[in-house]
């Protein structure tokens, strides 16, 4: 038979155990709900990602409007502004980012910067001096380069289209039309070589049009300026520094010559 202290002693302790008990289920409790919201989260924006990375209706109307923006350069409407965000939106909702397409840290810098140096350099001194005469030569009308009349003698308008040609040239044309755009038409048409090149193709085709207030002469050059791009994004792993740096130094030799007042008799200035 148990004495009234040992009652009393047993009574607290029972209550305390209750206690506990009711805590402990309450934390489960509060945790399951917890894992099941986040279960919910992840679920959705796994479900999201799967269908902007497989829905090929979803594809499909994504580059229906890059498409769209793209033309409206017909009418010098600027559409890299709006294809970039656009770009990145959607690498967003895939998980991917810009890392995803190649904006990824080179393996040497100074390798990268000194390659894109070369390949940029060398080749808008190929176009001067060998493919433009060329064109002009085929289609029968020089460059319009009228846009870059105030750049000979002008160190501030020097700097301010090399910049120009540093940020829309080889950050964001390269970006959009060669990571984002022709990684999503391989989406399209399917990743595997013959997709690819649909996708360099017409990507090719839209930074072409995109020069047209230059003349035909200028469509053309670019043109075969992106796909020469396009296959040195392709040959590097398909990562983005090398033609962004080489589209850099590309644009800013042009800018340097005209300051210089090299003269390009197939220009009009």
């Amino acid at each position: 038979m148990k004495t009234n202290n040992e009652k009393q002693t047993h009574e607290p302790n029972e209550l305390t155990n209750n206690a506990d008990k009711v805590s402990c289920q309450a934390n489960i409790f509060q945790a399951d709900i917890s894992e099941r919201k986040n279960n919910m989260n992840i679920t959705l924006r796994d479900r999201i990602s799967k269908l902007f990375n497989q829905n090929r209706l979803v594809i499909s109307i994504e580059m229906f409007l890059v498409v769209g923006l793209h033309l409206l350069e017909l009418k010098d409407f600027p559409a890299i502004l709006f294809s970039f965000p656009l770009g990145w939106i959607s690498l967003g909702l895939r998980k991917l980012g810009w890392r995803g397409v190649g904006l990824q840290r080179p393996s040497s810098w100074l390798r990268t910067l000194g390659l894109g140096a070369l390949i940029g350099v060398a080749y808008q001194l190929i176009s001067i001096w060998l493919i433009d005469p060329l064109l002009v030569q085929l289609v029968g009308e020089p460059f319009d380069a009228s846009q870059f009349a105030r750049i000979p003698g002008s160190i501030p308008n020097l700097v301010i289209w090399i910049l120009i040609g540093w940020l829309i040239g080889g950050f964001l044309e390269e970006m959009v039309l060669r990571g984002y755009m022709i990684s999503r038409f391989a989406d399209l048409f399917g990743d595997n070589r013959p997709g690819w090149t649909v996708g360099v193709l017409i990507s090719s085709m839209l930074f072409a049009i995109g020069h047209i207030n230059m003349g035909i002469a200028s469509v053309v050059e670019t043109f075969i300026f992106a796909l020469v791009f396009a296959g040195l994004y392709i040959a590097a792993g398909r990562k983005l520094w090398l033609p962004i740096i080489a589209h850099g130094f590309y644009n800013s030799m042009f800018f340097i010559l005209l300051y210089l007042g090299y003269k390009m008799p197939w220009f009009i200035f």
